[in-house]
């Protein structure tokens, strides 16, 4: 079942809007890095932003569509985060 132009509208605002914390979560860094000893600030910055959309968006489907997301609509829901590697990356770093 493909996903409605709706649905992925909202993914896209949504990532938007991940993408906007970023700045945000790389002040806290610092307290981040000492609680949870980790040494790579990139990674761990990007690692939180991509759970947080790929979380966020999983709840959002089974709102929508009261159901879990089939493997293909994973897929096609991947494939929109996916276009955002570049914009997050860049925003990151």
């Amino acid at each position: 079942m493909p996903l409605t132009a709706e649905f992925r509208k909202m993914i896209e605002e949504n990532i938007h809007e991940i993408i906007l914390s970023i700045p945000t979560l790389k002040q806290e860094y610092p307290k981040l890095k000492q609680e949870w000893k980790f040494e790579h600030e990139y990674d761990f910055l990007y690692g939180v932003v991509i759970g947080q959309i790929l979380g966020s968006t999983m709840a959002a489907f089974k709102l929508a569509y009261k159901r879990q997301a089939t493997s293909e609509e994973m897929l096609m829901i991947g494939e929109i985060i996916e276009s955002y590697f570049p914009l997050i990356r860049e925003t990151i770093s």
